[in-house]
């Protein structure tokens, strides 16, 4: 085991050359238990490739920085249900032992990979909306790293006290891996990119987030089994972080998904479009989750967000999917929307609210979307809502409880 200083090995850190291949040569020829040091500076890259049982350690004022050219990125490999090729900034696969952590920071360079002073055009009965609303909307993506950092049939992974920003999609990604740590992280991404998830979890196990803030466009953390449709997402520990999405804070389940055991707790969810989304699609199925101490406030966003300002949606509609043993506890809402419980033929049951409190609020652009319900994956057109401005919890074909502390 040895402290390798990067700039000591043909690594310059002065944001003057692309540095690729002298980073990838150092991660080459590290041996086991290594720990690679970046020391202050500014280090330029595109794709690299980790190996098991090394440390990569960025100290404050390190900031590895992906290339503004989509051309330094290539494929690892890997082929991926939603995003086809995988392409990476970093990526490891089949590896074990491997730590990113510091007080450095990991830029993307996300905005290289849009057109973010362009937005998609919105109308409402044949007029188009302001500017102040269409600069909600999601912005055009260009061709981009799609899994910026990727880990694939990879265990005992560690993510600590790194600072990330401007990713251009998922940011990280953990794919039919287990024992996974991600903590201390802060994430800020772009709030208009789509797919720019902060953590997603897919097909794995055994994971653990806390203690941190993730600010994205989309899902701040999703647990779904995207990359493995024949695998099971589950053991999955959120806590004490703070959140915000222009679609879900926290998400669960998606299509055909298999996700179970799932604690999230201690969690502050602001300006977001959705706080909690639970979703199970033909074959699907999320069981035995438990939400505590949630404080949410969440409001309508325009554009093709998925979420219209509920705090929480819980959906098996239009599927043959499951949802079982979902429990909210201690938890605070301000909303434009309810919570809505959807389900078919009863395939949504134990859904129980404990001590939970709902507040309606309407936001700017509740004119626009009022009296409509977004359930997409399961339905994939927004569809007239059943529902009032108001009202706090909307049930449709499943079992819900709800104690008398609730409002």
């Amino acid at each position: 085991m040895a402290i390798i200083n990067v700039k000591e090995h043909g690594v310059k850190g002065d944001g003057s050359v692309l540095e690729t291949l002298a980073i990838q040569s150092v991660i080459d020829k590290a041996e086991k238990g290594d720990i690679l040091l970046f020391p202050k500076g500014y280090y330029i890259t595109g794709t690299i490739a980790l190996k098991s049982d090394i440390t990569v350690r960025l100290e404050k004022g390190a900031e590895l920085v992906g290339s503004r050219n989509i051309e330094h990125y290539r494929d690892c490999g890997f082929y991926h249900n939603e995003m086809k090729k995988t392409i990476s900034l970093i990526y490891a696969l089949d590896c074990e032992n491997i730590v990113i952590e510091g007080e450095g920071k990991i830029q993307f360079s996300g905005d290289a990979f849009a057109d973010i002073d362009t937005y998609l055009p919105h109308y409402h009965n044949g007029e188009a909306v302001e500017r102040d609303i269409a600069e909600q909307m999601v912005v055009a993506v260009l061709n981009r790293p799609t899994q910026p950092v990727f880990f694939n049939n990879c265990k005992n992974i560690v993510i600590r006290g790194i600072r990330i920003f401007n990713s251009p999609c998922w940011t990280l990604v953990f794919s039919n891996s287990e024992n996974i740590v991600v903590e201390d992280v802060y994430i800020d991404n772009h709030n208009r990119f789509a797919n720019n998830d902060g953590v997603h979890c897919s097909a794995s196990k055994n994971i653990v987030v806390r203690n941190s803030t993730i600010l994205c466009g989309d899902d701040c953390f999703a647990g779904t089994c995207i990359t493995n449709w024949n695998g099971v997402c589950e053991n999955i520990l959120i806590e004490n972080c703070l959140m915000s999405s222009r679609s879900a804070a926290i998400r669960f389940g998606h299509l055909e998904s298999k996700v179970r055991n799932i604690v999230v707790r201690n969690i502050k969810v602001i300006r977001s479009n959705r706080a909690i989304a639970v979703f199970a699609g033909d074959n699907g199925s999320v069981e035995n989750a438990t939400f505590e101490n949630i404080e949410a406030d969440t409001k309508i966003y325009a554009g093709y967000w998925w979420g219209k300002g509920e705090p929480i949606v819980v959906c098996a509609a239009n599927a043959n999917g499951r949802i079982d043993d979902i429990s909210f506890k201690n938890c605070n809402f301000v909303h434009e929307n309810p919570a809505v419980i959807v389900g078919k033929d009863n395939n949504v049951t134990n859904i129980s609210f404990e001590k939970c409190t709902f507040k309606a609020e309407k936001g700017h652009t509740h004119p626009i979307y009022q009296n409509k319900m977004d359930l997409q994956p399961n339905i994939p057109d927004l569809i007239d809502a059943p529902f009032e401005f108001g009202d706090s919890i909307y049930v449709d074909e499943a079992e819900v409880t709800v104690d008398s502390e609730s409002i």
